[in-house]
């Protein structure tokens, strides 16, 4: 590093001046004589259009457009340098960008050779280490009877139904139904009023003070209820129109059909295989992730910034999708939320990374079976003819995003194959 690629004096001269993490900048000389050259031509081309007074367009003389343009024109041939030369540098350095390199710095000064700074992100380089023999601790969840329980009580709290209390005030395991409007420093909040409102009052995700102000209260009486709102004090006027008890379903054979089953052993047994399957893949994700931190643990490899911010924006525009469908995010959530996700963008890059290295070590690869058998699996979920028909040109379009997701896959599987297992 620090040699010139060329030392012709005529001739551009290219430099790598330093490496930053995946960063690496280099320096490109252009001899005077072309740089003013260019300029030249550029003048040229700016007479043929040039719109000067007294003279037809392309018509004015050339000494006239040296005097308006020759700044205009210096320009053009420092932006024709660019194109020309900073890709014919990374090829001469070897260097192979992620993203399109950015000139930091432009030298230019009459009768001097044009100097160009230009910084240019690289892959890392990763010999991945430390990939076999990981120690991993295998948790199991199996489908107890209490796990079976809680699964029942679930399903039974899902299914039960409010009915009136005929109790003459609000108890803390009634559901009341209210009317309110909020004040905060004596002035009514427009957007803090209701009706008809249902309020659970077991929940812990109530307004601080609520529950507890609405004990003993009396179906029809209005009460005023200090509560917390945005932390601070405010005050609630609340009228309980009417209390309601939960009721829940009892477990036997009438519940189960009401769930499809024919009988109450029927059920649990239907139960207990889900909670097995849900347990068994639990278990896998956690191996997974302990075996993912160590990989990451060992391999601390930089990473290029444009492909993070690259990232951070699919991991964000998959989240607006999922959450919000075609809406955009509300004004300056987007903002907030792109911090948030740099971290995880940071760890699904770098292990990207990682067992790209993995997979070129053991050779392991993508096969066009693997592939095709991705597609059909994915044709299974189609709805119709149109929908096959745009996920097999998906496919082909993506193919070697999804070879190379097949390959991690495939990777990810060898690791945990060599992976040191022990039952937690």
């Amino acid at each position: 590093m620090g040699l010139f690629s060329r030392t012709t004096a005529n001739q551009p001269r290219f430099k790598k001046v330093k490496e930053d993490g995946c960063v690496v900048t280099f320096s490109v000389e252009v001899p005077a004589e072309e740089v003013e050259s260019e300029a030249q031509t550029g003048l040229l081309r700016i007479q043929a259009h040039a719109h000067l007074p007294g003279f037809r367009p392309g018509k004015a003389p050339l000494e006239l457009i040296q005097k308006n343009y020759a700044e205009r024109a210096a320009e053009i041939a420092v932006e024709d340098m660019i194109q020309k030369y900073v890709p014919q540098a990374l090829r001469e350095l070897k260097i192979v960008p992620v993203a399109p390199p950015r000139v930091t710095e432009v030298g230019r000064k009459p009768g001097e050779p044009l100097k160009l700074t230009v910084a240019a992100e690289v892959a890392p380089e990763v010999a991945a280490k430390a990939y076999t023999k990981i120690p991993v601790q295998r948790k199991s969840y199996p489908a107890t009877d209490a796990a079976l329980d809680k699964r029942l009580d679930d399903l039974r709290e899902s299914h039960a139904r409010l009915e009136r209390d005929e109790a003459a005030a609000v108890a803390k395991d009634h559901y009341v139904v209210v009317d309110y409007a909020a004040s905060q420093d004596g002035k009514p909040l427009r957007d803090m009023k209701g009706e008809g409102v249902l309020v659970d009052m077991t929940s812990d995700e109530n307004l601080e003070g609520l529950s507890h102000g609405l004990l003993g209260q009396a179906r029809g009486e209005t009460r005023e209820v200090k509560v917390k709102l945005l932390k601070k004090d405010a005050l609630l006027s609340v009228t309980v129109r009417e209390i309601k008890k939960k009721l829940l379903p009892p477990l036997d054979d009438e519940f189960a059909k009401d769930l499809g089953f024919q009988t109450l052993p029927e059920l649990k047994t239907a139960l207990k295989e889900v909670i097995e399957k849900e347990g068994k893949e639990r278990t896998e994700r956690e191996v997974m992730v302990q075996l993912e931190e160590a990989l990451l643990k060992a391999n601390q490899i930089p990473l290029p910034p444009s492909l993070v911010e690259a990232q951070v924006e699919s991991m964000a525009e998959r989240l607006r999708r999922q959450y919000l469908g075609d809406r955009p995010w509300p004004s300056g959530e987007a903002e907030k939320l792109r911090p948030k996700l740099v971290p995880q963008a940071e760890k699904e890059l770098r292990l990207s990374y990682i067992l790209q290295s993995i997979a070129e070590k053991e050779k392991l690869a993508a096969l066009d079976a693997e592939i095709k058998a991705e597609m059909e699996h994915s044709l299974e979920h189609a709805k119709n003819d149109v929908e096959k028909d745009e996920l097999r040109k998906l496919f082909e379009e993506r193919k070697d995003t999804i070879a190379g997701i097949i390959r991690d896959r495939k990777t990810m599987t060898f690791v945990k194959e060599k992976a040191l297992v022990a039952d937690a």
